[in-house]
């Protein structure tokens, strides 16, 4: 017996690359369909006990059926992006429901290829012009910005052979979709800025009319421009590339692959939020200060920023760098605000700061600690017309 036109579209899926090996969301997308055609939509008890055998299946205490759905609808939109790109009729499991919508595309050859040839020019264009702006912009700071890789503070970045690779703190943000109001909003939660962290929030927050997802982008914060220009100025000028990552992004796995540069507010850092064994410092995600701890004895001194971001205000910011798993090197400039994430990447970046920095380490060691950290106050209007004073140098070694 032939198979229905539905039947061949669910095995094409299945058996593609996009949709991946697993039986359990290959038998979840069946069931999904067969029921939909059966024009009885499932509840998530019923998929619970019909597809992963759990019979008193609770949704107030768990989000299984939720994270399993979500995914399939990742695994669908993947499929179409890749192997069914040319497929006209498409299964879409909308927000909101387990229900199943067979849709059709419909599209205009001639318009379709005249936007993308339209896309593609403006897209020449708009690289064109960028270059020129980037070689404008740094041939006429090369000289100035070459001068600070002679500082001692780069050596160990400059003599490694290993790729490098910039790392920005971004912020985390999900979406949220009310079932019963269909309503849905764009939710940025303090507490997380990863995969992890957004696994966590969905466990500990689980409301049964609530839906909620991460999206496919994220927020970087103002200073993230400059931050790239920056480094993209001096690596320029001596020659070397560097790739860009953001840390939502960003894969543990990947530590020992690369020399490290981390940049932006220290809550953002992820996996490099955790302060190196030998440091004087810890973070207060309460607060959202640092602390410093001179021995155990004394009690810890709270680095807090104070007045207004966008007006007068002072903020502070700490640039650490230590050795990584594979003796690679990993530099975090981090700041409580963006404004003391900025200025400690210019302390690095700027000749004379990195020299005043350089100068201060050998003062107090009497040579350059290997691995060290450094504590900034900074104070400045509105994000500009910045100053720093660096308040305390520690060596990690």
């Amino acid at each position: 017996m032939l198979l229905k036109e539905e039947d061949y579209q669910i095995e094409e899926i299945i058996k593609s690359k996009s949709f991946g090996n697993s039986t359990t969301y290959a038998n979840l997308l069946r069931y999904l369909v067969k029921c939909t055609l059966a024009n009885d939509i499932p509840k998530e008890t019923t998929i619970a006990a019909e597809i992963f055998g759990k019979k008193n299946f609770d949704p107030s205490q768990s989000t299984l059926i939720r994270v399993y759905v979500y995914n399939l609808r990742k695994k669908l939109s993947t499929y179409y992006k890749n192997e069914g790109i040319l497929k006209k009729k498409r299964i879409i499991i909308p927000k909101g429901g387990y229900g199943v919508e067979f849709s059709e595309i419909k599209s205009n050859v001639k318009k379709s290829n005249s936007k993308v040839h339209k896309n593609w020019i403006i897209l020449i264009l708009g690289i064109s012009l960028t270059s020129v702006l980037f070689y404008n912009l740094f041939s006429t700071s090369n000289s100035k910005k070459a001068a600070v890789t002679n500082n001692e503070l780069w050596s160990d970045l400059l003599d490694s052979n290993l790729p490098k690779t910039l790392i920005l703190g971004d912020l985390f943000i999900f979406n949220e979709f009310n079932r019963i109001t269909k309503e849905s909003r764009t939710i940025r939660e303090v507490e997380v800025n990863s995969s992890q962290e957004f696994a966590s929030y969905m466990a500990n927050n689980n409301q049964p009319n609530i839906e909620i997802e991460p999206l496919s982008y994220t927020h970087l914060i103002l200073g993230s421009a400059l931050w790239i220009k920056d480094l993209s100025q001096i690596f320029y000028s001596i020659n070397r590339d560097f790739t860009i990552r953001t840390m939502s992004r960003f894969n543990p796995k990947q530590l020992q692959e690369y020399d490290i540069l981390v940049v932006g507010m220290h809550k953002t850092l992820g996996v490099f939020r955790a302060f190196h064994k030998n440091s004087k410092f810890s973070y207060d995600a309460i607060q959202d200060a640092f602390l410093f701890k001179v021995n155990e004895n004394n009690q810890p001194v709270t680095y807090k920023p104070t007045g207004i971001a966008d007006s007068y205000h002072t903020d502070y910011g700490i640039i650490t760098k230590y050795s990584g798993p594979n003796h690679n090197s990993i530099y975090t400039f981090s700041g409580i605000w963006d404004t003391g994430a900025t200025q400690s990447l210019k302390n690095f970046t700027d000749e004379k700061l990195a020299s005043e920095m350089e100068k201060q380490l050998r003062l107090k060691y009497k040579t350059l600690p290997t691995s060290y950290e450094v504590l900034i106050e900074v104070k400045g209007i509105d994000r500009m017309e910045l100053s720093s004073k660096i308040l305390y140098l520690n060596s990690l070694d």
